[in-house]
């Protein structure tokens, strides 16, 4: 089941172990603003965090297990970098088991496989139309 990522922003799941991922990729020359495959995580209280790391908009953050299920050191916020402090990024997406996760990864995956199939076929297009005009004006 899908968890609602405001629960986890409000320090409600703490302790609960849950899957995430989150690809997201707005502008196509760009690489994308956030790619987290599923990944298993613990949702841990921002008051174990390092001192050195800060997480915004949020009370919890995530961090990945290990296979014995002990947290890593790696920090992942529930929200992702939008460039801008003052607004809240996009949040992840927060799956109870691992199945419906990869799911969601394959769909967010597939979206972005259809752009670049039309991006593609524009791309070709465009340098058929460029190759069919200078082959025009060969004398």
């Amino acid at each position: 089941m899908r968890l609602d990522t405001k629960t986890v922003r409000n320090g409600e799941l703490d302790g609960k172990v849950v899957w995430i991922c989150h690809y997201n990729r707005p502008d196509m020359d760009k690489k994308a603003l956030r790619n987290i495959p599923p990944t298993k995580v613990i949702i841990r209280s921002n008051d174990e965090l390092p001192k050195n790391k800060k997480i915004y908009y949020s009370r919890s953050h995530f961090c990945p297990v290990n296979k014995k299920g002990l947290p890593l050191a790696k920090v992942i916020s529930p929200v992702d970098n939008t460039g801008d402090r003052n607004i809240p990024g996009n949040e992840l997406f927060v799956f109870e088991n691992e199945d419906e996760c990869k799911r969601e990864w394959n769909d967010q995956l597939s979206i972005h496989i259809e752009e670049l199939d039309d991006l593609i076929k524009n791309a070709s297009n465009h340098w058929r139309e460029e190759k069919r005009i200078l082959l025009k004006a060969l004398k």
